[in-house]
């Protein structure tokens, strides 16, 4: 956010200082940043939470490094299409909903299940290749 925008709205975090994390190159949260501004989704800092969780516990650097590859693109195309942002939504909901029903056995999601089950081995191969 911009100096502005701090001091209009002084008790919302960024995005990129509640994604935590190491920073590569000021990119490295640009995909939980661009989600967090764009989809609309209600209470995506809990969301956001729950996937830093599951990154510590479950998944790799290399996993990390593939899916801000990978989706920075995407990003790009969110801000320009509802259509792109739509389905950002629709996929960070629902693998979320698969990320809370490993870690704190809540309700499952089976496409969330699915997402996660093809897009995680992608980008980990991606983080792993251009490591």
């Amino acid at each position: 956010r911009t100096r502005a925008e701090r001091a209009a709205n002084p008790g919302r975090q960024d995005a990129d200082t509640m994604t935590g994390g190491a920073d590569t190159g000021g990119s490295s949260k640009i995909v939980c940043t661009a989600m967090y501004q764009t989809t609309g989704l209600e209470e995506w800092k809990k969301h956001i939470r729950v996937w830093q969780i599951f990154e510590r516990k479950y998944l790799t650097p290399y996993h990390e490094k593939g899916y801000h590859i990978l989706f920075k693109p995407f990003v790009k195309a969110m801000h320009k299409s509802n259509i792109v942002k739509a389905l950002g939504a629709h996929v960070a909901k629902h693998r979320t909903q698969d990320l809370k029903h490993i870690m704190f056995n809540s309700k499952p999601s089976w496409i969330g299940r699915i997402y996660r089950k093809i897009l995680e081995p992608i980008c980990y191969a991606v983080g792993k290749l251009w490591q």
